[in-house]
């Protein structure tokens, strides 16, 4: 059984990844930012020779991350948290578990927060992708391209208290089927 203090902590790392997910977000629109105002320069971002080049490779690198994506996403599923829970590292803030189950508890919380920053991590590499093209190429639509798919996926990733306590949930009727 968890206690509800336990609980309440389990419940604050949404808090954490929520906040965590704030800041890519943020990044994403500073992106734009900074190349809307480096490129209002008509001298910066021409010349480069290897700018076609870069732009085919980087949105190369952008369907490996896609590919990526789906490969963690599949890990983050609910089942796959709970299988995998027992090889991953705790988040410090849950080491004050008490028993098995909270133990347990924790590193299934560990798992889903570390992987849902990992999926933040991968989808951020597209937006610095569409970074890196504006300036290297002025390559503007593809920053706008995959700034979007990356605002899009992080849409999609956003730490709900419905797919965390769904985390939870199947955590405890694995417990409560256990004791039986």
């Amino acid at each position: 059984m968890i206690r509800p203090e336990f609980r309440t902590i389990l419940l604050d790392q949404r808090g954490a990844a929520v906040i965590i997910w704030s800041f890519f977000v943020i990044f994403i629109a500073l992106y734009v930012f900074i190349s809307r105002h480096l490129l209002a320069n008509p001298d910066f971002g021409r010349g480069f020779s290897y700018a076609a080049a870069a732009r085919g490779v980087f949105w190369l690198l952008t369907v490996v991350d896609i590919g990526y994506y789906v490969y963690w996403k599949r890990h983050l599923a609910p089942e796959a948290v709970l299988r995998e829970a027992k090889t991953s590292k705790r988040l410090r803030a849950l080491e004050g578990y008490k028993g098995a189950d909270e133990e347990r508890a924790a590193a299934t919380v560990s798992t889903y927060i570390t992987r849902k920053i990992v999926l933040f991590a991968i989808i951020e590499a597209i937006a610095v992708y569409g970074l890196i093209l504006a300036l290297v190429g002025r390559f503007l639509l593809d920053q706008y391209l995959l700034s979007a798919l990356a605002l899009v996926l992080l849409i999609v990733e956003f730490p709900s208290a419905k797919s965390f306590s769904a985390v939870l949930q199947k955590l405890e009727s694995r417990g409560k089927a256990a004791s039986l």
